[in-house]
């Protein structure tokens, strides 16, 4: 079962350390079998838009260069769910932060989360599908509970909300956000049979895709996660697909190519688990 699609790769338009150039990444798309696929870089807030439209201007070249990618290589964006209260500093032009990651500590506790994009955002970068990816706790307190909940009530507003095509990244953890806080999801018995359930019922009703990650899985894989996480996280998903959740493949690709992903090895993985690639997410 080949892996032939891919939804969650980044170039160095991206706001953050990603480096790849828009021509490697289709030559290695083809390298690796990958068919379908599309560009996700970071939105977080109103201080990426140009990040976006350069995005967009040289995807635009790409597909020029490569008219037989038309319909198989798409433009999309990752989104972050940002505080309200954050996204009306940036608005009234209160804000003196770094742009890239914002302000990740002062704000008010569990502040409500939205999207500093629109419609008209939308229509404008011609965004074919949202990958939303939950980065960092809304200034909640640090202990093992909070965080959970926290990090759930972020999931459910990705998995609930209209603009969300694929959900990312279930489970990754920021450590540089709290450096001194361990990761509440190294044991993911954590997650709770009703959070997990919510979570599946959301993804179901709203036709959301959930996103297999390569950073995650690489966690997995490296030993950074036990192997207790591993057979339990992994087991999930095949139940979730079972369940009829659509599972997507993103190897979350921030790197000058895509030589770190190994499509042959992480497909093997998931037939290990009984995750079935050939019903895998395709736009």
């Amino acid at each position: 079962m080949a892996i032939t699609s891919d939804w969650h790769i980044h170039t160095h338009c991206s706001c953050d350390s990603a480096c790849m150039e828009f021509e490697t990444l289709i030559n290695n798309a083809k390298k690796h079998g990958i068919t379908d696929f599309g560009v996700s870089d970071h939105y977080h807030t109103r201080l990426q838009e140009a990040d976006i439209a350069a995005s967009r201007v040289e995807f635009d070249k790409a597909i020029e260069n490569h008219p037989e990618l038309k319909g198989r290589f798409h433009f999309g964006i990752e989104a972050t769910p940002m505080s309200k209260w954050e996204v009306d500093k940036i608005a009234h032009g209160e804000y003196s932060e770094k742009p890239t990651y914002g302000i990740r500590h002062g704000g008010p506790a569990n502040a409500p989360v939205i999207f500093d994009f629109d419609d008209e955002f939308i229509e404008k970068y011609k965004i074919e599908y949202i990958v939303t990816g939950v980065h960092w706790p809304m200034y909640c307190d640090t202990d093992l509970q909070s965080l959970l909940s926290e990090y759930h009530r972020q999931y459910m507003f990705a998995a609930t909300h209209p603009y969300t095509d694929i959900l990312a990244h279930y489970t990754w953890y920021d450590t540089n956000v709290y450096p001194d806080v361990k990761n509440p999801f190294a044991d993911f018995s954590r997650v709770s049979e009703t959070m997990r359930s919510e979570l599946k019922h959301a993804l179901l009703e709203n036709k959301v895709a959930l996103e297999l990650n390569g950073f995650v899985l690489s966690e997995h894989t490296s030993g950074l996660l036990p192997k207790t996480f591993v057979d339990e996280y992994l087991g999930w998903f095949a139940d979730m697909q079972k369940s009829g959740v659509i599972i997507a493949q993103g190897c979350d690709c921030h790197y000058k190519d895509l030589s770190k992903v190994n499509y042959d090895s992480i497909s093997k993985i998931y037939e290990h688990y009984g995750i079935d690639t050939d019903k895998f997410y395709c736009l």
